[in-house]
């Protein structure tokens, strides 16, 4: 594997679109992604995000082969994608790395007639549209709509917080450290939400909050990125647990904020017992 230029990673881009022209039912592809949305955030590593149109999308599930079109290819994954179609990462042997989802081509129409979903409101390129089905998208806004939680989505993601952090004693007392850090990547999970909630009570639901963690030094409420790097631990069970009380606190004052503020029902009693058994290792 060589190292991608700028001139090689766009030299994909040509040879999609020539295969696009040359398959009678890929009606339009559309890149997404940093590259698409021309923000200043592109940088050497970034991956390539292109959806595929296509009336006929299951043929691309069933192989891989139609990504060695585009070069030759050094691995490549399938999986089903967001809208339950054919999905494959590729990395090429240049180093260029994209994201393909075979999309059906009614979704275009969807889009067309019930507005962006969140990652195309983020920003969308056209590179192939035969038809002008594309032309008739919404043009983007380059923010999505963000929102906050009703009462019983808040109390949902609380009880699943407090049951998985309340595993972590058991596991460790076991000496069961993969088994820990797994339900500690949970509990990550269910953090950032909640660190996401907090932004926009605190900033209003016009706040760009990026998905999956993405810029969060610079949306995330200010105090609260500073504090994350004791949330994460070391491979013991002494830091796993150090990194878990750490995690329980941030969770709970952040949660709070947002119950408080928006009149919802907070789970008091879990977070006392939980907490308190974060204090130590369980004797078996």
């Amino acid at each position: 594997m060589t190292g991608a230029t700028d001139v090689t990673r766009e030299a994909l881009v040509e040879r999609v679109i020539a295969w696009a022209r040359s398959r009678p039912d890929v009606r339009a592809v559309l890149r997404t992604g940093s590259r698409a949305r021309r923000d200043g955030t592109v940088d050497a590593v970034s991956d390539h995000d292109i959806e595929l149109y296509t009336t006929d999308p299951e043929p691309y599930a069933a192989s891989g082969a139609w990504a060695e079109a585009f070069g030759p290819v050094l691995v490549s994954v399938g999986l089903e994608g967001p809208w339950e179609n054919p999905a494959r990462l590729v990395l090429f042997e240049d180093g260029v790395k994209a994201d393909f989802q075979v999309v059906p081509l009614d979704r275009l129409a969807l889009m067309a007639e019930e507005g962006l979903d969140d990652l195309h409101e983020r920003g969308y390129e056209v590179l192939h549209d035969p038809d002008g089905a594309a032309a008739l998208l919404p043009a983007p806004t380059g923010k999505p709509r963000a929102e906050l939680p009703d009462a019983d989505e808040f109390a949902d993601l609380c009880a699943e917080f407090w049951f998985e952090i309340a595993h972590l004693p058991g596991c460790l007392a076991r000496g069961e450290l993969w088994v820990a850090m797994s339900r500690d990547r949970t509990t990550k999970e269910l953090l950032e939400t909640v660190i996401e909630w907090h932004a926009l009570t605190r900033h209003g639901t016009g706040h760009d909050v990026w998905y999956g963690g993405r810029r969060m030094r610079q949306w995330a409420a200010p105090g609260v990125w500073e504090r994350l790097p004791d949330t994460f631990a070391g491979f013991t069970a002494e830091d796993i647990l150090r990194g878990a009380r750490a995690t329980a606190a941030l969770f709970a004052e952040l949660a709070r904020e947002v119950a408080a503020e928006h009149g919802f029902p907070y789970p008091e009693k879990a977070e006392h017992a939980v907490r308190a058994a974060l204090g130590r290792l369980p004797e078996l």
